[in-house]
């Protein structure tokens, strides 16, 4: 929902809108950037139909990072970030974005810092880009601490892009595979078994235990549907749910060839942005708690937590993160290079990259071995089907000679 606001700040009185959940989330996030609500009523609902529905979502993370990249390009060229900002938002045109940036632009303009008023707008920024963009108002460098949110929200998305093709092209062969077999299964094989009943002809093992298939199927079509149902369900509240997660992401790691995957993306994504939070002067706690939320995986965060646990005591991360099992030998041999030398972020992008480089030759290699497993698969499916209706056929033909 969104919310008109009056607020006095450093500047004096301020007006803008808002996106969240009540009148208290409003009132929590302004405390929070050091204004004082005054009012806070509900904005107007003059929109239409479409423009609320292009408001529901999430913004895609390519046209965050288009914003990010238009935004260090105009900074960098000397526009203030009042003005890129307004520049910004009129060409935006995702709806939820542009309302955050003109909402982050009236906060500038009042003399708030930039990344302040972006942690108003959670939905749209995340802390991963906030961090970045407070270390470059910090360090006077938010050019380059845009530019560098930018290639991660880029990684991010080329990983992601990574592991959907991974996935998707299987999924749909096998899908389309088990549309086929349910089809014939229902509709063409009940209609082969009353003409062999009524030619009286006496059918294979295989045509039987087929036809026998055929009729439970029919005969319990709601009971299949509602456990195939039921099982979906189950799947997705044991990946989604903060108590069966943990579960869910351990018996993941068992698995041979899900576990590589899982284990390097994660070490991708949060090499990648644990090294950029530290080469924009990002503390290393915070860059770690950065690192961790990008990992997705319960086993793995827990092992961020000892690197944290070890960063607040002082200790080195190279010896904690070869106690700790989730990570790597490679992984933690270059931490003790980077700690020993000072060039930790120039160690953690060579891991990313290796990383990066790995899984795409994995998935390369996967994509290229299931194209003949899925075509044999496939091809049994439909073998099988055709040899169960072909074996009566021939011998009623037989018998009809």
């Amino acid at each position: 929902m969104n919310f008109k606001y009056r607020a006095r700040g450093m500047s004096g009185v301020v007006e803008g809108t808002l996106n969240a959940a009540d009148i208290d989330e409003v009132a929590k996030k302004l405390r929070g950037i050091g204004m004082t609500p005054i009012s806070v009523t509900e904005a107007p609902r003059r929109r239409s139909l479409l423009d609320m529905m292009r408001r529901i979502g999430t913004v895609p993370l390519k046209s965050k990072m288009m914003l990010l990249r238009k935004m260090a390009a105009m900074v960098q060229a000397g526009l203030n970030l009042g003005v890129a900002l307004h520049v910004a938002a009129q060409h935006e045109r995702n709806p939820i974005l542009r309302d955050a940036v003109e909402s982050v632009r009236g906060l500038v303009d009042q003399g708030h810092p930039m990344s302040r008023a972006m942690t108003m707008h959670s939905r749209v920024f995340s802390d991963m880009t906030t961090s970045l963009v407070m270390a470059g108002e910090e360090n006077g460098a938010i050019e380059e601490s845009l530019d560098m949110a930018a290639k991660l929200l880029e990684n991010q998305a080329a990983l992601r892009n990574k592991l959907r093709s991974a996935t998707l092209y299987p999924a749909f062969v096998i899908a389309f595979a088990l549309g086929v077999v349910v089809f014939f299964t229902i509709a063409i094989l009940p209609r082969f078994r009353s003409a062999f009943s009524a030619l009286r002809v006496e059918m294979p093992a295989l045509t039987a235990a087929m036809f026998g298939a055929s009729e439970f199927c029919v005969n319990h079509s709601a009971y299949i549907l509602a456990a195939l149902a039921g099982l979906a369900l189950g799947l997705i509240w044991l990946f989604s749910s903060k108590k069966a997660k943990p579960f869910a992401d351990r018996l993941t790691l068992t698995v041979p060839i899900v576990s590589d995957l899982v284990v390097k993306s994660a070490m991708a994504r949060s090499a990648r942005v644990l090294a950029s939070m530290v080469s924009t002067g990002v503390p290393i706690i915070r860059g770690l708690e950065m690192a961790r939320g990008t990992v997705g995986n319960a086993v793995i965060e827990k092992g961020y937590d000892a690197l944290l646990g070890a960063a607040q005591r002082g200790d080195g991360l190279a010896d904690q993160a070869a106690r700790v099992s989730v990570f790597p030998a490679q992984v933690c041999h270059m931490i003790r290079i980077g700690e020993e030398t000072g060039r930790l972020a120039d160690m953690l992008h060579h891991v990313a990259g290796w990383y990066e480089d790995e899984l795409d030759e994995r998935i390369e290699s996967m994509v290229a071995l299931l194209n003949p497993v899925m075509i044999i698969f496939v091809g049994g499916m439909v073998a099988l089907i055709a040899a169960a209706i072909l074996g009566p056929i021939t011998a009623a033909i037989t018998q009809l000679s």
